[in-house]
């Protein structure tokens, strides 16, 4: 954590101050009250955790996948067996979002890569309706076609609709994705487990081998196997940080990864040459009983920015701003929030138009004193782009 400045010099910074204006009134929803509970408490509640991890919103702006399917680029063989069935079909042709939890730990190869494949794999399961029926066409399709005659009994899950979650672990959905290859130490370093040994439960990031996650990517069935349900591969990868050896912390912390898929597999949906470009916006609650919120935005891990791409997220305002600062101000221009600042700071200044900031749905909970909102990061970059965000 970065020394925040002194109270007593907040006056002598007013002047300059970027200004926030308070959007609605309302009172606070329940799921946006989760961040006022302790991380032992989501902890302990997967459905909880995957209510507060759910809130997070994550894009790309080449989210419409050009092509039904993708194949294994080994030569001709790729081609070749694709004839017979082996490949990916996308079961929608927009990415989508997914929030889950860890059946069995990360799974993470061993180095090096075989051909250019160097998967990260999650299998997540999902405890909220939201995504038990978000999973559920996947498994409809996989029973439908029943690939090589795997499953010797239709009338048992996966096979029928999980009304409870008395057999949730059997409607898992396998996340996938090769890192950007020249990153994968780093990665494995400071942002999540790329290789052995190294697990969920042991790296400082995430502490468990049943953390909850959201991630964001294509939304395929993969008929390389049995034609089960997979994000393959996706791009935004999110977590709250619930580490044992830090439940005790007060701070609201996030997670927060984007990366282009590193084979050459889907280069049909992902080419080389093309930046990523994308925007996470990530909740926060503040308690105004506090006259300095802080925000902390550290950079872990990311390659070349690329400036001129950032015009395809249409989404960023006007008012937004680069993240060419180690410490920022905002002030309120509502009354009643005079003496209340905002105070972000980052690891290292980020120049050029390649990273963008701001704020969005700020809503102001006079009766319990509390502000809540959105903090955005639009992001254009060569491969990838990984952080730690807190809120205290």
């Amino acid at each position: 954590m970065f020394k925040f400045l002194p109270l007593m010099l907040l006056p002598i910074l007013c002047f300059g101050q970027e200004q926030l204006s308070i959007s609605s009134f309302d009172k606070t929803p329940d799921k946006w009250l989760l961040l006022k509970q302790s991380r032992q408490y989501i902890s302990d509640n997967d459905s909880l955790n995957e209510h507060l991890v759910d809130l997070v919103k994550a894009f790309s702006v080449d989210s419409v996948l050009p092509s039904k399917s993708q194949r294994h680029r080994v030569a001709e063989a790729g081609w070749i067996i694709s004839i017979f069935g082996y490949k990916w079909k996308a079961l929608s042709m927009t990415k989508q979002k997914f929030v889950g939890t860890e059946r069995d730990g990360i799974r993470v190869p061993s180095w090096p890569p075989h051909f250019t494949e160097y998967d990260v794999n999650f299998n997540l399961i999902p405890h909220t309706r939201k995504y038990i029926d978000f999973l559920w066409p996947g498994y409809v399709q996989k029973c439908e076609k029943n690939r090589f005659k795997r499953i010797k009994n239709l009338d048992e899950p996966p096979c029928i609709y999980p009304k409870t979650l008395e057999n949730i672990d059997k409607y898992r959905l396998h996340c996938e994705i090769t890192p950007p290859l020249d990153y994968v130490f780093m990665l494995n370093s400071k942002f999540y487990p790329c290789h052995r040994p190294n697990s969920s439960k042991e790296h400082h990031n995430i502490g468990t081998d049943h953390a909850t996650f959201g991630m964001y990517g294509a939304f395929v069935a993969d008929y390389n196997h049995t034609g089960g349900p997979e994000l393959h591969p996706y791009e935004w990868i999110w977590w709250y940080d619930t580490h044992p050896d830090r439940l005790q912390e007060k701070m609201q912390t996030w997670f927060l990864g984007f990366m282009k898929e590193g084979s050459n597999r889907f280069r049909g949906w992902y080419p080389k040459k093309r930046p990523q470009v994308g925007q996470i916006s990530v909740p926060f609650i503040f308690n105004l009983q506090n006259d300095t919120l802080n925000i902390t935005l550290e950079h872990l891990v990311h390659d070349t920015f690329i400036p001129d791409a950032i015009v395809k997220l249409e989404s960023v305002p006007s008012n937004a701003s680069t993240l060419n600062f180690s410490t920022r101000h905002y002030a309120f221009q509502d009354n009643g929030l005079e003496k209340k600042v905002i105070v972000f700071q980052t690891s290292n200044p980020i120049s050029g138009e390649s990273m963008k900031t701001w704020f969005s749905d700020l809503n102001w909970d006079k009766e319990n004193n509390l502000l809540t909102g959105y903090l955005n990061l639009g992001v254009s970059v060569a491969n990838l782009y990984n952080a730690k965000l807190s809120f205290e």
